[in-house]
C-alpha cells in the first residue's frame, strides 16, 4: 500500500524501504586471545567459549586444574562483542548470528586457523585438544569438520553437533575416531531427551560417541575437566 502522507510543502512522501541494501568490505581488525601456561609447554589446548562469555574469564578454569604448568592454553574470543548491561557495562562475546552466519563463519575460520598455528608454535609435541563449550561447541564442530587437521581429541561440552556438520567427518578429526560429548546432568539446554536423540542419530549414522556427564548444569566443571586433561595428556604426552 502506497504511503499517502505529504511533507511540509504538500508533496507526497516516498514510501520508505524496510532496510537499505548492504555491501561487504574486508577489513583488518584486532582479535582478543586469552592465554595461560608457559610458551613451550608440552601440551596445547584450544578452547572456545560460549555465548555472552569473555575468553579471559572462560579460560580461567584451565588455570586451576592440575598440570597447568605443562599446558599451553589459547582461548580466542568471538569477533562480535556487545553490551549486556548498560548500567554495569558488562560485555559479552559471540561467534555467529543466524542472519550473518556465512560471513561470520568465514571470518571465524580464518581467525581460528591463525590461532591454532600460534598454538602449534608455542606448544611441544604432547596432546593437542580442541574444546568448545555451548555456542563454542557449534563453532568447534563446524571448523574441525571443515579442516583436515586431526586432533588428539575434539570435545563438545554443553552443546550438540550442528545439522550442517557430517558427524562421520567430525569423528575422523579425532585420533580416537569418536565424538566426545560432555554435559551436565541438569543442563537446561542439553536435556536428557535431546541427548538421547543425538546419541540415537549418531548410532544410526554409524558414529562412535562417548558421553560423559557430571552433576551440574550448563557450565564447565573443574573436576570433570581435570579428569579429561589428565587422561588425554597421559595418553598422548
Amino acid at each position: 500500500m502506497a504511503d499517502s502522507r505529504v511533507d511540509g510543502a504538500g508533496a507526497p512522501l516516498r514510501q520508505r524501504p524496510d532496510a537499505l541494501d548492504t555491501l561487504q568490505m574486508t577489513v583488518q581488525r584486532t582479535a582478543l586471545v586469552a592465554h595461560h601456561g608457559p610458551v613451550g609447554a608440552r601440551h596445547g589446548w584450544l578452547v572456545l567459549h560460549g555465548l555472552d562469555q569473555r575468553a579471559a574469564h572462560f579460560g580461567r578454569t584451565w588455570a586451576v586444574i592440575p598440570g597447568h604448568e605443562r599446558r599451553r592454553v589459547l582461548a580466542p574470543e568471538g569477533l562480535s562483542r556487545h553490551i549486556m548491561n548498560t548500567k554495569t557495562d558488562a560485555t559479552g562475546a559471540c561467534w555467529t548470528t543466524v542472519p550473518d552466519r556465512p560471513t561470520d563463519m568465514r571470518d571465524t575460520f580464518k581467525y581460528l586457523d591463525q590461532v591454532v598455528a600460534r598454538l602449534d608454535a608455542e606448544s611441544g609435541d604432547g596432546a593437542r585438544v580442541l574444546v568448545g563449550f555451548s555456542q563454542g561447541s557449534i563453532i568447534a564442530a563446524r571448523w574441525a569438520a571443515a579442516r583436515d587437521r586431526v586432533w588428539d581429541a575434539v570435545i563438545l561440552w554443553g552443546g550438540t553437533i550442528p545439522q550442517d556438520v557430517d558427524a562421520r567427518s567430525l569423528a575422523t578429526r579425532s585420533k580416537s575416531g569418536c565424538v566426545e560429548l560432555v554435559v551436565g546432568e541438569r543442563d537446561a539446554y542439553a536435556t536428557p531427551v535431546r541427548r538421547a536423540t543425538m546419541q540415537e542419530a549418531l548410532q544410526a549414522a554409524g558414529v562412535n560417541a562417548r558421553l560423559r556427564t557430571f552433576s551440574g548444569g550448563h557450565r564447565l566443571d573443574d573436576a570433570t575437566l581435570a579428569e579429561i586433561a589428565t587422561s588425554l595428556e597421559q595418553r598422548y604426552g
